[in-house]
């Protein structure tokens, strides 16, 4: 890619970022009517996930154009993060220790901000304020990791864990067996089978299981199939976040949409489109759901577990371990990789 095609390119990512992050709403979470002590936790720990998430992006945004943007260019990007700093304080958290934290976060970020836009990156000014910035930053976030810790929620363990969500606890149809021995000789008719084994069961947890099978065989034999594969399986796994019913498997559903997504739909490069502000809100239609579910099932730990893996899963980040490209690549191999 050429400088140009690159700056332009670049300049529509940055005019994309601002305009889906200029305002945080909370209201959809708040169709939840609660004073349970719990929900009123995990409402606290799904926006502050987020709005880290958002300012995480932020820096990465920042880290991708430092390089290729005039200085007013950079004057320009840094002046509206501050003022989507100053949108997301507007959230107020009923936890006032982390009230106090995210709302200090928020005004420390937007210092950061001013220093680098007026004095630079590189001056005396911006080195000082950033040591400080880091102190307070790694503060909050030994804060925020143990506040929000797992087993202060739950207590089942991870071998619970596997055990309850194995798909073969909810397969119930005598015609499953059959696929999958199908599957390894004649794909396509297989898949025919496991839509109609599917389109015949009558308890919405089997169903998931069936459908969230065939969306991964189309991800996982795309070459094999047809050109419409890819398509297939995202309008698959959106479908049964959809359906707004809630089940063990709704993270799955969405991490999978968002995975097939943005590996087939978007791109693999760090300079990629990689809109998270499409997929936030995806989860958190999810992450409602569940929460709702929650209101009324309050000793559910697999709901519980199924909603803080819904808040705390990262956004899709530019820059990370892996070099080649944005990092859920890494994601997209970890998920369908292990088996075909």
């Amino acid at each position: 890619m050429n400088r140009l095609n690159f700056k332009s390119k670049l300049l529509t990512l940055i005019l994309l970022f601002l305009i889906f992050n200029s305002s945080y709403s909370q209201n959809l979470l708040d169709e939840v009517k609660s004073n349970s002590k719990l929900v009123i936790r995990l409402k606290d720990c799904y926006r502050a996930f987020h709005i880290n998430n958002i300012i995480a992006e932020q820096k990465e945004m920042i880290n991708l154009t430092i390089d290729d943007s005039s200085d007013e260019e950079l004057k320009i990007l840094l002046g509206d993060y501050i003022k989507v700093c100053d949108s997301l304080k507007k959230i107020h958290f009923k936890n006032d220790t982390l009230n106090t934290y995210i709302s200090d976060f928020l005004v420390l970020t937007k210092q950061s901000y001013s220093i680098s836009r007026n004095k630079g990156f590189n001056s005396p000014d911006f080195k000082k304020d950033f040591e400080k910035y880091k102190a307070f930053s790694d503060k909050y976030m030994n804060y925020f990791y143990s506040t929000f810790a797992t087993h202060n929620f739950i207590s089942i363990n991870e071998e619970m864990y596997w055990k309850t969500i194995d798909k073969n606890n909810h397969i119930k149809s005598a015609d499953y067996e059959k696929y999958k021995k199908l599957k390894t000789t004649n794909l396509k008719d297989a898949l025919v089978l496991l839509e109609k084994i599917s389109k015949h069961t009558t308890d919405f947890q089997e169903y998931y299981v069936y459908k969230i099978e065939l969306a991964d065989q189309y991800v996982r034999n795309a070459e094999r199939l047809d050109e419409n594969s890819i398509n297939k399986a995202i309008e698959i796994y959106k479908s049964i976040i959809d359906q707004k019913k809630y089940s063990i498997y709704l993270f799955e559903a969405w991490l999978k949409w968002r995975i097939v997504s943005q590996q087939f739909v978007h791109g693999i490069s760090k300079t990629s489109d990689i809109p998270n502000h499409t997929y936030d809100k995806v989860r958190e239609q999810a992450a409602l759901t569940v929460l709702d579910y929650i209101n009324t099932h309050s000793n559910d730990e697999m709901a519980i577990n199924e909603f803080l893996l819904l808040s705390t899963h990262d956004v899709v980040k530019r820059f990370g371990d892996y070099p080649y490209g944005n990092q859920n690549t890494v994601e997209y191999h970890e998920t369908f990789d292990e088996e075909k």
